[in-house]
């Protein structure tokens, strides 16, 4: 049994070592695998994507628990879903929304079973007293339906795709900003024909797409289709968030001739 963790707690604190140890103590065999926990704090959109880069890369019945949860101590619900021979663990904050979008059709229903939580539920710490007892317990074999009612509502981001524009260029945007500065977009392999695109952002432009980052121009920014299938924007051996100053939300233009941001 495998439960994978995706929060914004960082691992300075007790926080990720005591879920652990809450989930290990309800599954002792459960194998528990950090995707990350350098979410930037609050930021449901990033861990939204790393999820959805993450998902299906592990086995059937694995069980994503995401902790991502600005509105915690509120009235937002907790949830518990299956998609894609997978389950997925935590807040209704939109956190699933590419999940849902791309592994669906999704089961999905609010946590509400006091067995399935620990005794004492804190105001602030759901993903002790909640989310983790529930991924442990799905991962256990407990059946999705035990966690308490269907949802067939949850909460869903406004994820804007790339699109094709009347001249047919590509407009799009930056999604993700990795920890060297690699600028992942949405703009998938799919949607560009020609190596030779013209690429402006944030007023830069960059002319053709190479193979690899180490295909790429010393101390310029360039351009390649990263592991995800989508164009990502990078220095190479350096840092083309920190150089350009890009940030997830730019808008990225590609045509094969002058692209206008």
């Amino acid at each position: 049994m495998i439960i994978t963790l995706t929060t914004d707690f960082g691992l300075y604190d007790h926080f990720v070592g005591v879920m652990k140890g809450v989930m290990l103590s309800i599954a002792p065999s459960a194998r528990l695998i950090d995707i990350t926990h350098d979410i930037t704090p609050y930021n449901v959109r990033m861990a939204s994507f790393v999820l959805n880069s993450s998902y299906n890369y592990f086995p059937e019945k694995s069980v994503h628990l995401c902790v991502v949860d600005p509105g915690v101590g509120s009235e937002r619900r907790a949830l518990a879903g299956s998609a894609g021979g997978r389950f997925f663990v935590g807040p209704d904050n939109g956190l699933f929304t590419s999940i849902i979008d791309n592994y669906g059709p999704a089961k999905i229903h609010e946590i509400t079973d006091s067995k399935m939580k620990l005794a004492r539920v804190s105001g602030t710490f759901h993903g002790r007293d909640i989310f983790a007892p529930v991924a442990a317990h799905l991962a256990s074999g407990t059946p999705l339906e035990s966690v308490g009612p269907v949802v067939n509502d949850p909460v869903r981001l406004e994820m804007a795709g790339a699109r094709r524009l009347d001249n047919g260029s590509v407009a799009g945007e930056i999604v993700y900003m990795d920890r060297f500065g690699n600028a992942v977009t949405n703009i998938g392999v799919h949607m560009i024909k020609d190596s030779g695109v013209s690429i402006r952002v944030a007023g830069e432009t960059v002319k053709g797409i190479v193979p690899s980052y180490f295909a790429g121009v010393d101390s310029k920014l360039n351009a390649t289709f990263g592991s995800d299938d989508t164009l990502e924007l990078f220095v190479r051996n350096g840092d083309a968030a920190r150089k350009y100053g890009l940030i997830a939300g730019d808008k990225v233009f590609c045509e094969s001739g002058v692209c206008r941001t």
